[in-house]
C-alpha cells in the first residue's frame, strides 16, 4: 500500500502544478488587461481635461463680387488677391468655400464673391 501511495503522490503535485500554472498565466493576462484598461481610462481623463473649443466662426467676412474674365483661373485670380507673404491655397480654399464651387475651375462671365481685403 505504501508504493500505491507514493505513486499517488507525484500525479498529484503535477495535477496541481499544472493548475497553479494555468492559474498564474490566467492572472498574468488579467494584470495586462487591467492596466490596459487603467491605461484606456488615464488617456480618456487627460482629453477630456485638454479639450478646446473649436472656434469654426471667424466672424463676419465683408466680401464684394467680381466677373471672371476669360483666362482667369481661380489660382491666378487668387494670388492677385493674397497679401504678400500669404499662402495662396488658403484663398483658394477661401475662395470655393464662399462660392460653394465643386472645383476650382471658373467660366467667363461667372460672377464670384471675394473677401474685401
Amino acid at each position: 500500500m505504501v508504493t500505491g501511495s507514493m505513486v499517488m503522490a507525484p500525479a498529484r503535485s503535477a495535477r496541481v502544478a499544472m493548475q497553479h500554472a494555468g492559474t498564474s498565466r490566467r492572472n498574468v493576462r488579467g494584470k495586462i488587461i487591467a492596466v490596459m484598461v487603467a491605461l484606456a481610462l488615464a488617456w480618456c481623463g487627460f482629453g477630456a481635461l485638454t479639450v478646446q473649443r473649436a472656434q469654426s466662426d471667424t466672424g463676419a467676412t465683408q466680401v464684394t463680387s467680381y466677373i471672371v474674365r476669360p483666362g482667369d483661373t481661380l489660382w491666378s485670380y487668387a494670388s492677385a488677391i493674397t497679401p504678400a507673404g500669404h499662402d495662396v491655397s488658403e484663398t483658394v480654399d477661401e475662395l470655393i468655400a464662399l462660392n460653394n464651387l465643386e472645383s476650382g475651375s471658373l467660366q467667363a462671365g461667372q460672377r464670384i464673391i471675394v473677401p474685401v481685403e
